[in-house]
């Protein structure tokens, strides 16, 4: 099974490429270079949700679809586009953890982080990375995309 970073990897390829867009065509619209796209393109960062929703934007997606495993599913039935911040996200984390009656700590221990950065996701004060988003979510027994929109 493909982590979390190796699906947004692969969809942002694809979308970029079904667009017919340069890794600097895809980069200039982020004022970044094309190094930086190639390097995400080929799992090399660990990319935080900020990043992740400006490369949506810019390629006029919702973020679902560079996470999902199922992109087509997302286009099929989005009509307006998720933009995670890292308020909601930490939301979605704290109803998620409450209902399943554990603790901070006690989720930190699942995902093997300190009860401190648990409590920084919930107030939304840290801007998560894709892996702590899926090792989370993983934790919580939902998709990571689960976590990106407010229920």
């Amino acid at each position: 099974m493909a982590s979390l970073r190796q699906t947004f990897a692969h969809n942002l390829r694809k979308l970029r490429e079904e667009r017919g867009w340069s890794q600097d065509d895809l980069a200039e619209c982020l004022k970044t270079d094309r190094t930086s796209i190639s390097r995400i393109e080929r799992v090399a960062p660990n990319v935080a949700l900020d990043k992740v929703v400006q490369l949506a934007l810019a390629l006029k997606v919702d973020v679902r679809q560079l996470l999902s495993t199922g992109v087509h599913e997302v286009r099929a039935t989005s009509t307006r586009g998720v933009s995670p911040s890292p308020q909601l996200v930490g939301a979605a984390v704290r109803r998620l953890r409450e209902a399943e009656d554990i603790s901070q700590r006690q989720l930190g221990d699942r995902v093997g982080l300190d009860r401190n950065h648990i409590s920084r996701i919930e107030l939304g004060t840290t801007n998560i990375a894709l892996d702590t988003l899926e090792k989370v979510a993983t934790a919580l027994g939902v998709a990571a995309t689960d976590l990106l929109s407010p229920k």
